[in-house]
């Protein structure tokens, strides 16, 4: 299960809000609407439990469940849609987003205590592996699928998509790390060494979106031995506390990179970052705080609530 990364206040001008929140996909999703979208609650909550329902490792009932078991299933519309945008960020990321890492990546989810041990060829990975033949997929090598990289994110921009077309011009949407601010929101970013927050700041745009990844969400034991694990060397990741990315409308993709960045090496994640239409905000383990020079095209009143180590930063191009 995600621990919820950040907290959010959001600001309506002119109507009473209400917020309902659901346990789905192994975390707790919460809505945030005006009083007379109500009715909207069900519909956006659907999407994410049909999303769960196709993509959840865990579910018996999900696809991706069934396929991890089978290795073999009849290509399914909406699986080879994310499929598809899972390869393409492979590929932008040099390999640092990999969904076949799901025999890896299991032993940090709920049935740990019975899986470990027990699987055959449980480090086999590779996009290599991955076959589609006559309407048909295939995993080869007994790799299994992980979608947990960037389900979340776009569940939210399914949500999103469909509370924008039915009219709704003020929301916000919340799945762990991943949120969607239709409006204005101030987020509160948490402090990835303990309790409380790290920083906060307001969101200047429409669709804000935001995704934060630390090595504090999911860890066996230690922060040392996280969910987060590079796709290269198939051990967990020890450079980054936190990333926050702040970008327009783009959950998906958010998601994705903030995965993939957590488990580059430090100059390569910068190199990437940079090169993209987004922000960011990298808490490093030895506390460094690393921001991009463009955040206030994002977002204003930055505040952070322990104090950085000065100039360290500016060692790093950013």
């Amino acid at each position: 299960m995600r621990v919820l990364l950040i907290f959010v206040l959001f600001f309506f001008s002119f109507s009473f809000s209400i917020e309902r929140t659901k346990y789905i996909m192994g975390t707790y999703i919460s809505v945030n609407l005006p009083k007379q979208y109500k009715d909207f609650f069900k519909p956006t909550f659907d999407i994410f439990k049909s999303v769960d329902k196709k993509f959840s490792k865990y579910n018996p009932e999900s696809y991706v469940y069934k396929l991890n078991k089978e290795k073999k299933a009849k290509l399914d519309k909406t699986f080879k849609k994310l499929l598809d945008i899972s390869l393409k960020i492979y590929k932008e990321t040099d390999g640092y987003f990999d969904i076949t890492l799901g025999n890896i990546t299991k032993k940090y989810g709920r049935f740990f205590k019975t899986t470990e041990n027990k699987e055959k060829n449980v480090n086999t990975t590779g996009i290599k592996n991955i076959a589609i033949k006559n309407g048909y997929i295939y995993l080869k090598k007994n790799i299994s699928l992980d979608f947990g990289g960037i389900g979340k994110g776009y569940s939210v921009d399914l949500a999103s998509d469909f509370l924008e077309k039915n009219g709704v011009k003020k929301a916000i949407i919340k799945a762990s790390g991943e949120i969607r601010c239709f409006d204005i929101c101030e987020i509160f970013i948490r402090n990835p060494f303990g309790k409380g927050v790290i920083a906060s700041f307001k969101t200047k745009i429409p669709h804000t979106s935001i995704s934060t990844s630390g090595d504090y969400e999911k860890f066996i034991k230690t922060k040392e031995n996280n969910h987060l694990i590079n796709p290269k060397s198939k051990k967990p990741q020890k450079i980054f506390s936190s990333i926050t990315l702040i970008g327009e409308k783009n959950n998906t993709y958010l998601d994705a990179y903030a995965t993939s960045v957590s488990v580059m090496p430090l100059e390569k994640a910068l190199s990437f970052l940079n090169k993209k239409n987004l922000a960011f905000i990298i808490i490093k383990k030895d506390g460094t705080i690393i921001k991009s020079k463009n955040l206030d095209q994002f977002i204003e009143n930055l505040v952070f609530y322990i104090p950085e180590k000065k100039n360290s930063h500016k060692k790093i191009k950013s």
